[in-house]
């Protein structure tokens, strides 16, 4: 299995996207680098040494350095994919805690931190400049933390509600506005009682719960972070009617009131 520091310095030697128009079979070579291949669309498969890797659409191969790798037969016709080629750290791993062991084969299912990592370290491959490698070996190590919290992640009993997600990243991008879940719905073309039946599903709570609980934390952080700010401004930046309403739902959650928690918390930012 593929081990390794992920806050080492890696040095990204080439990464990009390709598209095989006919189909093509995978390279037979014997590789310095660690070859990162992502599929986008389509399938192929892959041998390492005898072992042989079947991949599909959103799965991720890491391949060893110093191992042969090739293909006996074509990808499909259209197939695309992603690749990062990344050499080993040149120091030993000296810090066990902070180690990534990763199988060779991972089934993504349209992770989207993973899926974005692939893109900006490709971006960054592109666009040179003098911080170059030093931008893409961080983000090489966000590439690892995020496979890593991936693999620490229990399976899930089913795919991920897309319309759950979107309203989730929506609450948390905007947390200025306080949305109904009428307004939610609509977004989506749903009924308000579908919309809280699939976050029952996903979430174990309505999306009403969902969205009070995002924005309590949202102010806890604030009151910490922004001690000098008064609490209308917390209410006015997270949606709330008023300080009166915030403070009510502040204590119902945290059991405090939020001048109460910023004293007794004070310096814990």
């Amino acid at each position: 299995m593929p081990c390794f520091e992920k806050t080492a310095a890696y040095r990204v030697t080439d990464a990009g996207y390709v598209t095989s128009v006919n189909g093509m079979v995978h390279p037979d070579r014997i590789m310095k680098e660690y070859d990162f291949l992502y599929i986008l669309e389509g399938s192929w498969e892959i041998y390492e040494a005898d072992t042989p890797y079947s991949l599909q659409t959103d799965d991720l191969l890491i391949l060893t350095p110093g191992l042969r790798h090739y293909g006996k037969k074509s990808c499909n016709p259209g197939n695309r994919h992603m690749y990062i080629h990344v050499l080993p750290p040149n120091a030993k791993m000296d810090n066990p805690e902070n180690s990534l062991l990763s199988p060779s084969l991972l089934h993504c299912q349209k992770n989207a931190k993973i899926h974005q990592c692939f893109h900006e370290i490709i971006t960054a491959r592109w666009v040179p400049g003098p911080e170059q490698q030093n931008r893409l070996s961080l983000l090489f190590s966000l590439l690892l933390c995020e496979i890593s919290e991936f693999l620490s992640m229990p399976v899930p009993h089913s795919a991920p509600d897309p319309v759950v997600e979107q309203a989730c990243e929506r609450v948390r991008t905007t947390p200025q506005l306080f949305f109904t879940a009428s307004q939610m719905a609509a977004n989506f073309f749903l009924c308000e009682r579908t919309l809280h039946n699939r976050f029952q599903r996903a979430c174990g709570k309505t999306f009403y719960a969902f969205q009070m609980e995002t924005k309590l934390e949202m102010v806890r952080r604030f009151l910490l972070t922004q001690p000098q700010a008064k609490l209308h401004e917390a209410a006015l930046n997270y949606g709330f009617y008023d300080e009166f309403h915030l403070s009510k739902a502040f204590k119902k959650q945290f059991g405090v009131s939020p001048s109460e928690y910023r004293k007794t918390h004070k310096g814990n930012a």
